[in-house]
């Protein structure tokens, strides 16, 4: 089946040969009759197959390699041998030297596979093909394999010398590569030598010659009672050895050599090393075990010069020392230092980091570089070695648009310079450097700078060593900031700090200024000035904390005099504090501002700007020009009316909460000074129409009526009725430096303002606003926004980005309308099912089956760009849907038992999956802003089969083989380059984000026998199952206010979470295993019957559930020891164990079970002697084979009566437990539905159909599990089920599918004929014309055998015919499956395998 499922036909030779050799071979061959006329075909490449011609395949073959003056082997090759299914027959073969020619003998391994074809169960399809005639001679459905004698194959770094002792055998393998050897003869024992670079010497490893399996014929038949093996036994798991060398300095290294037997007169030996010590930090490290006297093998001169880049092959050279290693800096890196053993460390597993010191002459501080260690199992091939990298702790990355500067702070010099300080390190854009700390004795800070822009100081210091992200800023000499955001993760164990630009990203903090001042502010904790900044009214400024390290807090002022301050938490949103400044107001002369004419002036004044002031010396007061800022101008009007005078008081910061005239008001009140205000020369005005000069005067209370002042009608008056303040000499009188005086008022005729322009004075504030600010932090997406407001305006409503314009306009701003009026609601009552299928080909299987019901959507756009999101899941449920499987439901929602009867007798049950989300628009094009994101789950209850664990991960691509070369070829620059970054990704940003699962109940069942490719992935995972029930762990919820961090980190977060929170719950799981018989679960059994019993009195409940627990507790112990025995029976025992188990878990009935597992016990243990014997004889004959599987035979006669007595019990008790389980502790889910049947008779996925499923399942069970056996159709009629399969078809009985006794009639293909419609009496019948079993006579006769037709009568002819056809198209179907052959046999598949795992 192609890709685009069509199907191709290839009709070619039965025969097939398959070159596995280095060279081409060219296939020579002869008849019996003649073999003097041979047949010599073209030479086969290697990795090829070549079909036999039909006519040839009864021929004799040679094979020889071509050009190489070598004569055809000896002795031929006879397929025959293999006669049976699976049968594997393998030899040596050799190819002599032509006369005359110095060419070495070539010798290679004949593997004969039979195929299996024709079908050796269809006697049918035999009789159809030898109708004609008779013959004696098999037919050819075999694969030739073409096998090196010996291979071996380089897992080590570096490249490779071998031998074999006492031959000219030598050769050189390159890393990751391997070499055939053609002139190794498997039939004399073999002393294997390996050598490498520096290794002169080693003690060779002896291969005696029994261990290959070749006798001395030079090629036997690899036979189990007769005709040929089964791969199974065939295929040896092989052994490993230990090879010693010696290096120049006579040190040692111990190489491991595995070597593996595939077939007979194959030998595969890979050469591996236990560890590779891999060298990534850029700096010479020389090693060796701890408390040795001497460094590891293969370390001279040039390792102590520079790094090696090949990594260095390991082993622990004493077995008296402890396994742990320890390094040093090489002494050539620094020549006059003196380099020290680091704290041993150990190579099994994890990472970690070791300083390494190296002592400086002299007073001069010694230098230490952190080395970061890193352990992994090898994958594929090379999972016997471990992979320990030692990499630089810190990398940086330049991801930005600037070469950067980095420096540990403490050398940064106080002022801006352009000279490096020493240590500096500078990175091009798109450049990686690795960092060590120039000085660890100081605090362990980094700086950046920008290179190329020497007017930017050097940004605040930060740490490396924890995982963060955070924005840095640079500051120039105008004030203006550059910004760079750092990236800090922890990856294996190197941290690697990426910089990158935020041209793209929203600013960590902002200042909107919505007041009418200019606001000045900088971070608590940093004294200098420079970094003050100043934000103009109504305008906003970006920034970012001048020292990373210290905690976000903001000190803001107004700027000028008179300001107090105020400190806010960047990260504590909705806090306010308050802002006070003084603001004082000048009195100004309103025709000198107004811009008009006053008549009867001598000097046009208009715009000259004068305001009251007071004479140094004098205190007389008179009119100036205004003047910024200047404190004789500036004047203070109190509550009382109090006109206090600036530049004669002491400058005093205004306190908060405490405004200047609440403070002067105090001050008369308690008899302190608040210093000169506005007075009168004279003690009182004189008579009715005089004025008196004003200066300024300590307050006194007797003095009221001329110290209170008030602005009424354009005019400044005092408490005497009629008496304003003006100008001396009247309007003549009104320029510069005129004296003010108080005198009655009088209106101003020609000034056109209603009042005399000597007499009009206002008063104008020093600054805009009231005095009093608020400071606000509000959330704007990712930036944290600080909003200084005006008290008097009230709180903004706006949170949105600002610009100068937006501010501006803040009060005209409106809610944009929404760009859509789509509404969505979606409601699936039924709810969505996901199927997950797995497996390729014929191994197709549905794994497991998504159930959500009582779907409920709702999407709902709410302004512009932004849109929330509502999903309800009344309920989940996820399927186990592998057939074999004993827990059907591996993920359920747990059945409620804390609601209130009365309060929720009417309300509708919790969902079992509630998802709120609601997006907000952005203007970032990689920002995506969630105003929350929650999730919330009801407690679960979670089954887990180990089958059914690594078939999940299987499907998702855990466990691909990646090659340990790889990894070696690359720096920790290009790995980290590799590994995913925040510099382009998109980011999200959750004002809320709450993942809710509040519980789970935890089960967790291991599996007896695993197949060959599972056990590999389970082996890579490294965690050893345990089997365990019932584990209540409790989880609290994952909950972050306001995270701005990449999908990758959030998802990592979020898996430490959890992963932490198992881990605290680690004595729930452990005190729920099984061989401690569940502790934890009969203690919580005994303490709710307890309860119960305390509460309501209850003495059944107490008994009801200590009897649960203590059953609970005997069948897992019981079971636990019976499992513990079963590694000791043969397969075939442990196999009828499993399915007695296994019926007992799918029909409920333990008590018949436990009889069941008793009787096989006892039955088991008396033949024991007898049946064990004669299997392993079977697989393993001769001598040692007859004692092993004697010893095993004895030792069953014993365990299997014990087994069988274990299970009794465990059964029994299981049975007890499930009568004195309460609602709660039963688990009453079953499957949504019957497993998908994937594969329809054309192999393709068809859709589901539940007689199909239900069909599957039937056969299954009926069949017992045999894989080869795949689901054709299924009909139900009256009384019976018609069950039809791709090798036999079954009438059952109705309602008892699974039941083998009801099946009354099966009848394979092989004996079928056809399947016809017959009408008898008008009754219709199915009629299956099949052959009659046959004598051994029955051979040699040329009629066709007798035939049989049992009839099986239907209702209905429509559905009798429709049931025939369905018959005949599966007897089709196996005909011509049995009429086919596949390219590749078992053994090629074993053998690619073996070149991926050597």
């Amino acid at each position: 089946m192609e890709g685009s499922t069509r199907k191709m036909v290839t009709v070619r030779s039965a025969l097939l040969v398959s070159n596995r050799l280095h060279t081409a071979m060219e296939l020579r061959l002869d008849s019996p009759v003649a073999p003097d006329k041979p047949v010599v075909l073209s030479p086969i490449s290697p990795g090829t197959f070549l079909p036999v011609p039909l006519n040839l395949t009864k021929w004799r073959l040679q094979a020889r390699p071509p050009s190489h003056g070598l004569l055809f082997c000896r002795p031929p090759v006879h397929w025959v041998v293999a006669g049976n299914d699976g049968d594997v027959s393998a030899g040596q073969r050799e190819c002599l030297a032509l006369p005359g020619s110095n060419s070495p003998p070539f010798r290679f391994c004949v593997a004969v596979e039979n195929l299996g074809f024709p079908n050796s169960n269809s006697d049918e399809g035999l009789s159809r093909k030898s109708k004609s005639k008779v013959t004696s001679f098999p037919l050819a459905g075999h694969l030739i394999h073409l096998l090196p004698t010996m291979t071996i194959c380089n897992l080590l770094p570096c490249d490779l010398s071998y031998y074999i002792k006492g031959t000219s055998t030598t050769g050189v393998i390159g890393p990751g590569q391997k070499s055939f050897l053609q002139s190794a003869d498997l039939t004399k024992d073999i002393e294997l030598g390996i050598l490498l670079d520096n290794f002169p010497s080693c003690k060779e490893v002896l291969v005696p010659v029994h261990t290959a399996g070749i006798g001395s014929s030079g090629g036997s038949n690899i036979a189990s009672g007769g005709g040929g093996s089964s791969l199974v036994d065939v295929r040896r798991s092989g052994y490993s050895l230990g090879l010693r060398l010696q290096d120049t300095a006579h040190r040692s290294l111990t190489l491991i050599v595995h070597l593996a037997f595939p077939v007979e007169g194959v030998l595969h030996a890979a050469i591996c090393a236990s560890y590779w010590l891999i060298n990534k930090t850029g700096i010479p490290l020389i090693f060796r075990q701890e408390n040795s006297s001497a460094d590891a093998a293969g370390q001279f001169e040039e390792h102590e010069m520079a790094r090696s880049l090949t990594p260095l092959v390991f082993s622990y050279s004493d077995r008296d020392l402890p396994s742990l290693c320890t390094m040093r800096v090489g002494r050539g890196y620094h020549p006059n230092g003196s380099p020290g053993w680091c704290q041993a460390f150990s190579m099994e597993g994890g990472s970690g980091v070791r300083a390494v010191q190296v002592v400086q002459p002299g007073n001069r501080p010694g230098l230490v570089y952190n080395i970061g260690i890193d352990v992994r199992k090898g994958r594929g091939r090379y999972r016997h070695t471990l992979l320990v990298t030692f990499a630089p702790r810190y990398l940086l990355d330049n991801r930005s648009s600037e070469t950067l500067l980095f420096s540990q702070r403490e050398f940064i010099p106080p002022e801006l310079s352009s000279a490096l300080p020493p240590g500096c390190l500078s990175t091009l854009p798109g450049a990686s450097a690795v960092f060590h700390w120039p000085r660890v004795d100081f605090e362990q800070l980094l700086s950046v700078r920008l290179a190329d822009r020497l007017n930017y100081s050097w940004s605040g210091a930060f740490q490396l060593a924890h995982n963060a992200s955070f924005c840095i800023s640079m500051r120039n000499q105008e004030g203006g900031c550059y910004f760079l955001r750092v990236e800090i993760t922890l990856r294996r164990a190197t941290y690697h700090v990426v910089l990158m630009d935020t041209s793209q990203l929203p600013p960590p903090f902002r200042l909107d200024n919505l007041a009418e001042v200019p606001v000045v502010f900088w971070q608590r904790g940093v004294t200098d000035p420079c970094l003050r900044s100043e934000v103009k009214p109504l305008t906003s400024l970006p920034f970012a904390p001048d020292e990373p390290t210290l905690p976000p807090f903001i000190t803001c002022e107004v700027k000028g005099s008179g300001s107090s301050e105020a400190t806010v938490n960047m990260d504590r949103f909705g806090e306010s504090q308050q802002l006070y400044y003084e603001n004082y107001i000048y009195v100004a002369s309103t025709h000198t501002f107004s811009g008009s004419y006053a008549a009867g002036s001598p000097v046009d004044l208009s715009n000259s700007e004068l305001v009251m002031d007071v004479l140094p010396r004098s205190a007389t007061v008179v009119l100036r020009r205004k003047e910024a800022g200047k404190r004789s101008q500036l004047w203070r009007l109190t509550g009382d009316g109090f006109l206090r005078h600036e530049g004669s008081s002491v400058p005093e910061a205004p306190r908060a909460g405490q405004t200047g005239r609440i403070r002067s008001m105090e001050g008369r009140r308690s008899g302190t000074s608040p210093g000169l205000g506005l007075d009168i020369t004279g003690t009182m005005p004189g008579p009715e129409g005089s004025s008196e000069p004003l200066i300024i005067r300590s307050p006194d209370h007797r003095r009221r009526a001329t110290q209170t002042w008030t602005f009424k009608d354009g005019q400044l008056s005092c408490g005497l009725t009629g008496l304003v303040v003006q100008v001396q000499g009247g309007v003549e009188g009104l320029h510069e430096g005129a004296q003010l005086e108080l005198a009655p008022t009088r209106r101003g005729v020609d000034a056109g303002i209603g009042v005399a322009a000597e007499q009009a004075f206002h008063n104008q504030k020093m600054r805009k606003g009231s005095g009093a600010l608020l400071l606000q932090i509000v959330p704007d997406g990712p930036t944290r926004v600080l909003q200084v407001t005006d008290m008097k305006q009230g709180r903004p409503s706006r949170t949105g980005p600002v610009t100068t314009q937006t501010l501006r306009s803040t009060e005209n701003d409106k809610e944009l309308p929404v760009d859509t009026d789509i509404e969505v609601y979606v409601k699936m009552a039924g709810g969505v099912g996901i199927s997950l299928i797995g497996g390729v080909c014929d191994s197709t299987e549905e794994l497991a089956f998504f159930c959500l019901r009582g779907v409920h959507v709702h999407f709902k756009p709410t302004s512009a760009g932004a849109h929330s999101l509502e999903v309800n899941v009344a309920d989940v449920q996820v399927d186990n849907q592998l057939l074999n499987a004993s827990q059907e439901v591996v993920l359920s929602v747990a059945a409620s038992t804390s609601a209130s009867p009365r309060r929720n007798t009417r309300s509708e049950p919790q969902p079992a999956l509630q998802l709120c989300a609601v997006k907000a628009s952005s203007t970032s094009p990689l920002t995506d802003i969630f105003k929350r994101l929650m999730v919330s789950v009801r407690k679960l209850t979670v089954n887990l089969e180990e089958r059914f664990l690594l078939k999940l991960l299987q499907f998702f691509g855990y466990g691909r083989v990646e090659d340990a070369l790889e990894y070696v070829g690359e720096g920790v620059v290009e790995l980290c380059r590799n590994e995913p970054h925040g510099a382009d990704s998109n980011r999200f940003y959750f004002e809320l984000l709450k993942l809710n699962i509040p519980g789970v109940r935890l089960s967790f069942y291991t599996a007896s026998k695993l197949p060959t490719d599972l056990q590999m992935l389970k082996g890579a995972l490294g965690i050893p199952f345990v089997r365990f029930e019932d584990a209540a762990v409790e989880l609290r919820p994952y909950m972050r206010a306001h995270p701005y961090e990449t999908a990758d980190n959030l998802f990592n977060d979020i898996l430490k979470h959890y992963r932490e929170e198992f881990l605290g719950q680690a004595v729930n799981i452990l005190g729920s295993v099984d061989f401690l018989g569940n502790p934890v679960g009969l203690l919580t059994d005994v303490s709710e019957g307890v309860t119960s019993l305390l509460r309501h009195g209850n003495v059944g409940g107490l008994i009801r559930q200590v009897t649960h627990g203590v059953s609970d507790s005997t069948a897992k112990v019981a079971g636990s020891l019976s499992a513990g025995l079963g590694l000791t029976m043969d397969q075939r025992h442990q196999s009828e164990r499993e399915q007695i188990h296994s019926q007992a878990v799918r029909t409920g009935d333990h008590l018949v079970a436990g009889v069941y597992g008793l009787a096989h016990g006892i039955v088991g243990g008396l033949t024991s002697v007898v049946t064990g014997t004669v299997e392993g004889m079977r697989s393993d004959s001769g001598l040692s084979g007859f004692v092993s599987s004697l010893s095993r035979g004895v030792v069953g006669t014993v365990t299997k009566p014990i087994a069988g007595a274990l299970d009794f019990a465990s059964e029994a008790a299981r049975a007890v437990r499930d009568t004195t389980a309460t609602s709660t502790q039963r688990h009453g889910a079953r499957r949504v539905r019957h497993p998908r049947c994937p594969r329809d008779a054309r192999g393709l996925l068809p859709p589901y159909s539940e007689s199909a499923a239900e069909g599957q399942a039937a056969l299954y069970s009926l069949t017992g599990g045999t894989s080869n056996e795949h689901f054709v159709a299924m009909e139900r009629v009256n009384g019976y089920v018609v069950l039809i399969s791709s090798i036999a078809v079954y009438f059952t009985r109705r309602g008892e599918l699974e039941e083998t006794e009801s099946v009354f009639l099966q009848v394979p293909y092989s004996r079928l004929c056809q399947c016809l419609v017959a009408r008898d009496r008008g009754k219709v019948y199915l009629m299956l014309v099949r052959q009659q079993a046959t004598t051994g006579l029955a051979s040699v006769t040329l009629s066709p055998p007798p035939r049989d037709t049992p009839m099986v009568r239907v209702n209905s002819e429509s559905l009798a015919v429709k049931i025939a056809q369905e018959i005949n198209y599966a007897l089709s179907l196996y005909r011509e499956q049995c009429d086919s052959l596949t390219t590749t046999g078992v053994l090629e598949a074993t053998w690619d395998k073996l070149d991926l795992d050597e």
